[in-house]
């Protein structure tokens, strides 16, 4: 979430900045500098007016920032919604200074979930995930490799193999995933409505309440 916050203030500071260079040239205009003549006083006017167009613009960028903080505070709340005996872990660190969006445990198995932001309409073009004309280009392969990752990471620590299950989720109430399939290339593909159903209904690998303890622990430190 603090790529969001930092987009957020940045945006902010902008901002102010771009207010107070358009009020500095509305009470110190430069026609004061270059002389009051027709030309200068429309060269004032179109950069007063062109600043205070650039803040509205920030402004409207900080507040799709906002939204997408507020989808992912959501989209957290409603993995803390799964059944009784699910463990979620935000941000958990893997081998190789790689770090995920959630990992969660529970008696389905051992999941990898990557995050997606932005609503829009997504298709697979037979490559690559396509969300609204964009090619979310490796995002599929970065998201298996991950769980590959974390499942040589408990083999290592528990002395077991596990099989880690990568999910895709989309966080926004504004996806449309159309005729989407469930699964691509071995990584899960889900919307936040649906992520808790998959998560509680697939089963991956059956584990028991020890053996989620064990995993969690892991994945704290």
């Amino acid at each position: 979430m603090s790529k969001y916050t930092s987009k957020i203030f940045s945006y902010i500071f902008l901002s102010l900045f771009l207010a107070v260079i358009a009020l500095a040239n509305w009470f110190w205009p430069l026609i004061l500098w270059l002389g009051d003549t027709p030309i200068y006083r429309f060269i004032w006017l179109g950069i007063f007016f062109i600043l205070i167009d650039l803040v509205f613009e920030v402004i409207q960028r900080s507040m799709g920032q906002m939204q997408l903080i507020g989808d992912m505070m959501g989209f957290g709340r409603d993995l803390k919604k799964l059944e009784k005996g699910f463990q979620v872990l935000s941000k958990p660190k893997l081998s190789n200074n790689a770090v995920a969006d959630y990992a969660v445990v529970g008696s389905s198995g051992v999941w990898l979930i990557t995050v997606k932001d932005n609503g829009g309409k997504v298709n697979f073009n037979g490559d690559e995930l396509v969300q609204d004309g964009i090619v979310l280009r490796g995002l599929l392969t970065q998201s298996l490799e991950k769980s590959y990752t974390l499942s040589q990471l408990l083999k290592s620590k528990l002395n077991r193999d596990f099989k880690v299950a990568a999910v895709m989720a989309f966080m926004s109430s504004k996806i449309d995933l159309g005729d989407m399939p469930d699964m691509i290339r071995g990584v899960y593909i889900t919307s936040r409505q649906k992520i808790n159903a998959l998560l509680e209904n697939t089963d991956v690998q059956i584990l028991d309440v020890g053996i989620i303890e064990e995993i969690a622990r892991v994945l704290k430190k």
